[in-house]
């Protein structure tokens, strides 16, 4: 059925790659996950539904998080759409959308080139003193910006509470003024 070298690319694509790839063509998952229209990424359409009825059916799992993250192991990356960080309904779903330079529509052959991202590895029990630092460092000057702008917020919030009472005096003294003209009209034409 398959020639040789098809056999060998086959065999070197990691199972996770060759069943997203196989799920993403398959016509039945293609109201929860599909290819773009250009072919050079996918989309996840409601992934509530898509880890219910459709994981479950490749892998043995229904998490959406531990395919996200096998995704991310393998170099796939989330293309931001325009609406996010914008307010949205409650039945507004979000569509996620993942991209690698090596997952197209009709080139498998390029799923052999897609490789697993290699952990850095670090002797155990060996703490990195200088990023331990460096963090803290990064925290205080977070830390101090934080407070400088909390500072910054507390001047103006007294700022605009003196200006709100200013006006509130203004307000009533010319609301005297007013009844007193009112007064004395109601006076003279009363």
């Amino acid at each position: 059925m398959y020639s040789d070298e098809s056999r060998v690319s086959r065999r070197v694509v990691p199972a996770f790659l060759q069943k997203l790839y196989e799920m993403v063509n398959d016509p039945s998952n293609q109201g929860l996950i599909r290819w773009s229209d250009a072919g050079d990424s996918f989309y996840v359409l409601d992934h509530e539904r898509f880890a219910r009825e459709v994981l479950g059916r490749w892998f043995k799992h229904q998490n959406f998080s531990s395919f996200v993250r096998q995704l991310n192991m393998y170099g796939f990356h989330k293309i931001p759409h325009l609406q996010q960080g914008v307010l949205k309904s409650e039945s507004d779903t979000e569509h996620w959308n993942f991209e690698h330079p090596s997952f197209r529509r009709g080139q498998p052959d390029l799923l052999c080139l897609i490789q697993r991202k290699k952990q850095a590895a670090q002797p155990t029990g060996v703490l990195d003193v200088s990023s331990i630092v460096n963090g803290i460092a990064a925290v205080k000057r977070h830390q101090a910006t934080i407070s400088s702008e909390l500072s910054e917020l507390k001047a103006s919030n007294e700022h605009l509470w003196q200006e709100a009472l200013a006006a509130r005096e203004r307000h009533k003294k010319h609301q005297d003024t007013i009844n007193r003209i009112l007064k004395f009209l109601a006076g003279v034409f009363g």
